[in-house]
C-alpha cells in the first residue's frame, strides 16, 4: 500500500514517502500519462529509506505523475529532490512540481534545472506555457538564479491561495509572483526531464482550500 497519512501540521496535509509502495511501477493513488516512465526504486540515499520516485522522459518530451488523492485550489506543495548527473553528451536533466492540474494542456509548472542554475514558473494554458514575471531573487534568463546541484538532494515548495504564488527553496522564500488567471481547483504532481531525469521523495500536499 502506499505510504500515505495524514499530517499534523495541517487539517488537510497528506505526506507520501514510496516506502510500502511496490518497487517498479506506480504506486496506488498515483497516475502518469501514456508513454510517461515513472515508478519506485530502491535508494540508499533517499531522505527516508528505502524508496524513492523516479521520472526520466525522452529529449522531446517532460513527463508528469499526478497525486490523484487531492483536489485543491490553494494549497502548499513541498518535495525533496535529486536531478540525476548527466552522462557524457547528455544535458537537460531537470525536476519540478505541477499544481491545480486540471489536463494535460493545464496546469502550474515550477521546474528546476542543475544545468541553468534556475528557478522557471510556468503557467501552461491551452497547451502553451507562459512564464510568469516573480518578484525577488536575481534573473537567469527565464527564470530566478539559485544553485541546483545535479547529484544532491534538495528541497522546494510553493505556497498558492488565488493568484498570488511563492516559492522556497532550501526553506528559503526564494521569490514571489502573480497570476490574475481564473483560478481553477487541480490535481498536484511531480514532472521530470531529460534521459536521466530525476528522484523524488517525501511528496507533501497540505490542502487549503
Amino acid at each position: 500500500m502506499l505510504a500515505v497519512m495524514l499530517g499534523i501540521a495541517g487539517f488537510g496535509a497528506e505526506n507520501v514517502n514510496y516506502d510500502k509502495a511496490k518497487q517498479g511501477q506506480l504506486p496506488a493513488g498515483w497516475s502518469a500519462p501514456a508513454g510517461h516512465k515513472w515508478s519506485v526504486r530502491p535508494d540508499k540515499t533517499a531522505p527516508s529509506k528505502p524508496n524513492v520516485m523516479r521520472g526520466t522522459s525522452a529529449e522531446t518530451e517532460s513527463p508528469l505523475a499526478l497525486f490523484d488523492s487531492v483536489v485543491c485550489l490553494d494549497g502548499d506543495l513541498s518535495v525533496k529532490f535529486r536531478i540525476e548527473m548527466s552522462q557524457p553528451g547528455q544535458h537537460g536533466n531537470g525536476a519540478g512540481i505541477v499544481w491545480r492540474y486540471r489536463d494535460p494542456g493545464n496546469y502550474y509548472l515550477l521546474s528546476l534545472s542543475a544545468d541553468e542554475k534556475n528557478i522557471v514558473l510556468e503557467h501552461v494554458k491551452n497547451g502553451v506555457a507562459e512564464v510568469l514575471p516573480t518578484t525577488g531573487g536575481k534573473r537567469v534568463g527565464n527564470g530566478v538564479a539559485e544553485d541546483i546541484r545535479a547529484g544532491q538532494w534538495h528541497v522546494v515548495k510553493v505556497s498558492f491561495r488565488g493568484p498570488k504564488i511563492q516559492v522556497f527553496f532550501g526553506n528559503r522564500s526564494l521569490f514571489t509572483a502573480r497570476d490574475d488567471d481564473a483560478q481553477t481547483p487541480g490535481k498536484t504532481g511531480l514532472w521530470a526531464k531529460g534521459p536521466n531525469g530525476a528522484a523524488f521523495d517525501d511528496f507533501r500536499i497540505d490542502k487549503k482550500g
